[in-house]
């Protein structure tokens, strides 16, 4: 796949990405899997990545938690 903003070489890594919910919880999700522009960063996540970063963060709110951080591999 070629990096849409650059037209760069992605390859498989990880990123980190951080959600502010209902303004006042901060939830920060690290080491989900992305592609990565190799020339200019830009991250590419799945959709279906996506959809289970949601599930994460639908759980988070239903436990109170108001600051955190999650590993991606170790909650999904």
């Amino acid at each position: 796949m070629k990096c849409p903003s650059c037209r760069g070489k992605m390859e498989r890594g990880v990123t980190t990405l951080p959600y502010e919910l209902n303004r006042d919880k901060l939830i920060v999700v690290r080491d989900v899997p992305a592609l990565v522009c190799v020339q200019c960063g830009e991250v590419f996540i799945e959709a279906l990545i996506l959809k289970q970063v949601e599930g994460l963060l639908n759980t988070v709110q239903k436990s109170g938690m108001t600051l955190g951080f999650l590993e991606y591999r170790e909650a999904a």
